[in-house]
Parts: structure tokens; C-alpha cells; sequence
């Protein structure tokens, strides 16, 4: 299973968090990631960015492990200015159905370290793409993956 979601230190903040999936790559910052105020207020490092992309893998996993068939997760991957991208996973019974999109939620209006409800109810989610099915121990074990490169 393609899946990442990498961090690459260049010290400006931009173009500098790197998601990976299904052969496909999206380039953003992780700026939001750094003035986080949620975990580490007081921060703003590599070592802080690295800790909120940990856990918002975390958060990921949680989401995606509740679901059940039907259900739907979004996963946040690029916090930008005037809109945010995400994953969206439906659970199926044979694993889950992918789909990158992107939504005109703010990256400023929640914190990537507790993304809380937009997890499962994203309103204007727009699909860019095709879904992607991939088994269950697939895209778990990807995610965890992507999770130990972050820490």
C-alpha cells in the first residue's frame, strides 16, 4: 500500500510535508503544524512539528478503527490558508474506499493535533479523483508506518 505522510525539514515552513498515496503526491507546509496551540504552545521547531504530525497519525488510526461498514472518516493531510485536504475513508466489508479531496474548511480553524469532529462530518468534502479500495491490514499497517517515520 502507497501511503505517507512525510515531514522534510527545509526551516520555512512551506512545501515541506509530503502525502504520498496511490502513486500519487501532494506537496504542503506544515505550518499550522508548528503554531499548533493545542500540544506545545510555546513551541515552534522541528521537534514540535514532528510531534503533532505523530499525533495526528494517531488520530488518524483512531478514526479509521472506529468505522464500521458505511461509516466515514476524513483524515486532514494539508492545512492551508482558505482550505484544508484530506482522505476520506469509508469503511467496506472488505477494507476501505480512498478518495483525496479537499474542503474549504479553514487550516487556521482547527488544530492538527485534535482535529476532533471534522473527522467524521466534513460537509463539503469535494472528491478530486477516484476512490482507491485497499484491504483493512493494508491500510493500517501503512498508516503506522507513515506514523514511526514521523516521530
Amino acid at each position: 500500500m502507497d501511503l505517507s505522510l512525510t515531514f522534510h525539514d527545509n526551516t520555512t515552513g512551506h512545501q515541506d510535508i509530503v502525502l504520498r498515496f496511490a502513486g500519487q503526491e501532494w506537496i504542503c507546509d506544515s505550518y499550522y503544524l508548528a503554531i499548533d496551540s493545542a500540544l506545545l504552545p510555546d513551541v515552534e521547531d522541528e521537534q514540535k512539528i514532528r510531534t503533532v504530525l505523530l499525533r495526528l497519525h494517531e488520530q488518524w488510526l483512531e478514526a479509521v478503527c472506529s468505522l464500521k461498514v458505511g461509516e466515514t472518516a476524513n483524515l486532514p493531510f494539508d492545512l492551508s490558508d482558505q482550505c484544508t485536504g484530506w482522505l476520506r475513508c469509508t469503511a467496506t466489508s472488505n477494507g476501505f474506499s480512498v478518495i483525496q479531496g479537499w474542503s474549504s474548511v479553514e487550516g487556521w480553524s482547527f488544530s492538527p493535533s485534535s482535529v476532533g469532529g471534522l473527522m467524521h462530518k466534513l460537509e463539503d468534502f469535494r472528491a478530486s479523483g477516484a476512490a482507491v479500495e485497499v484491504a483493512s491490514s493494508e491500510f493500517l499497517a501503512a498508516i503506522r508506518e507513515s506514523a514511526s517515520r514521523a516521530a
